[in-house]
């Protein structure tokens, strides 16, 4: 059995038919939405380039913090008794001093078991 001739030109359309098709067909920018490649054969007049409505890059995300807040803590007063000349007594003892309460530095007790010296 004998094959039948092809003629030279239909070979030569068939080899760049697959050609065309290998091309276009593998587009390895779709890999990330973003990059296309492939051959575009426009039929007509062509205006202006081609592209994807989405090709273009996402706005930047603009994250704003709110200011800091610093707090200054209050001036610490070094405690006080208030004691009272007439009559005789520290607060919150004596609920009133007509005379004026005068601050006293705090001294601590002495500890339990522990005899004071003269």
């Amino acid at each position: 059995m004998t094959m039948p001739h092809i003629p030279r030109w239909l070979g030569r359309v068939f080899v760049g038919s697959l050609a065309v098709l290998l091309v276009t067909s593998v587009v390895p920018g779709m890999a990330w939405g973003r990059v296309h490649v492939g051959v575009v054969v426009p039929f007509g007049p062509v205006w202006g380039p081609y592209a994807y409505p989405y090709a273009y890059p996402y706005p930047p995300v603009v994250v704003q913090s709110p200011p800091a807040v610093y707090v200054q803590p209050a001036p610490q007063t070094a405690p006080a008794w208030y004691y009272c000349e007439h009559p005789q007594g520290y607060y919150p003892y004596v609920q009133q001093c007509p005379g004026g309460w005068r601050p006293v530095a705090p001294t601590p007790a002495p500890a339990p078991g522990f005899a004071e010296h003269p």
